[in-house]
């Protein structure tokens, strides 16, 4: 009869201990604390203006649609550029705030508030400056715009005009609500986004930029590639900066999806009718370009052996020469 009792005792607490992340996730209002518990001593980033371009070094902007996109596809030439004294600008177009897994792995709960998924993106931008940090850059480098993750295909389309702003389904927000976005008024639309860019492009000045492929399999990094050339074409900069694309979704790749250093990464095979040119990394940056990627924990936990697999002798990139405006994009009204 003890000994049923001990049991049915021993139950009973395991099981409120697994319920409690549940529980917890029922609170209004009230981000879950497991979104922030790994972190919690990190402090938001703050925000930041567009750093003064630098003479007689490149000066580099990496559009990221999501954070941990700039590490994947470049972790180990941007920390190459900053051992080597050039200017390194990261533009995080949105803060991943719309990760299912994440979010659903740190709090257990099937519930879609937007609240969590706020919360995720406050993490999002902690792993981030984390992650940077280790390749080199400072957080007065890193520029979180704030757009709405999963939502910049449709910034190109209906929601382009502040009339229309876009609302996200998962943050419930129409708008850069984020306390460290760039542009505190910003509307989720594209001729905001596009406004936000060029005066990025403006202020820095770039000798480069890097951003997704136009033909990368995440919509976002398509949409990307559209609204950068958007901003492109309604600055005039010094000099025209040399247009770099990076591939991070293409079908069954990379291959192997685990850590791979001993393998090269090649060119995805529904890329190869493009000219694509390769950065060798070196032991060292190989190194460096992980303990980065391990910095995304969120990440990490839920998808480390696709992150872990481009960490590779080198890293992918193509040249692209745009056209004099993206076909279908209006000229921006600010």
């Amino acid at each position: 009869m003890v000994r049923r009792r001990r049991v049915s005792r021993r139950t009973w607490i395991a099981g409120g201990i697994l319920l409690l992340p549940v529980a917890l996730g029922f609170i209004p209002g009230v981000p879950h604390p497991f979104l922030s518990f790994f972190l919690w001593w990190v402090p938001s980033p703050p925000r930041v203006e567009v750093p003064a371009p630098l003479p007689g070094v490149e000066r580099v902007i990496v559009i990221a649609p999501h954070p941990d996109d700039e590490l994947l596809a470049l972790g180990g030439t941007i920390a190459h550029l900053k051992a080597t004294g050039h200017q390194v600008l990261v533009v995080f177009l949105t803060n991943g705030d719309a990760n299912r897994a994440a979010k659903s792995v740190f709090t257990l709960n099937p519930l879609r508030r937007a609240e969590d998924f706020r919360a995720l993106g406050y993490r999002r931008q902690k792993e981030a400056v984390a992650s940077l940090r280790v390749l080199g850059v400072p957080v007065g480098s890193v520029l979180f715009l704030g757009y709405p993750d999963g939502g910049l295909t449709a910034l190109l389309g209906k929601h382009w005009k502040r009339e229309e702003p876009y609302t996200s389904p998962f943050t419930k927000a129409n708008h850069a609500f984020y306390r460290n976005s760039f542009n505190a008024r910003a509307l989720y639309c594209g001729e905001d986004l596009v406004a936000d860019l060029a005066l990025i492009l403006r202020r820095f000045s770039p000798t480069v930029i890097y951003m997704p492929h136009p033909e990368d399999g995440h919509p976002d990094h398509r949409a990307a590639v559209q609204l950068t050339l958007a901003a492109l074409a309604a600055v005039d900069l010094p000099e025209d900066p040399r247009l770099r694309l990076y591939i991070v979704h293409a079908p069954s790749w990379p291959a192997p999806r685990r850590l791979a250093t001993d393998r090269s990464l090649t060119v995805p095979a529904a890329l190869g009718s493009w000219t694509w040119h390769s950065h060798d990394l070196t032991d060292e940056l190989m190194e460096v370009k992980l303990r980065a990627i391990r910095a995304y924990s969120s990440q990490w936990i839920t998808n480390g052996r696709f992150l872990a697999s481009f960490v590779r002798p080198n890293e992918l990139y193509a040249v692209f020469t745009p056209p004099v405006r993206p076909i279908g994009l209006p000229v921006p009204g600010r």
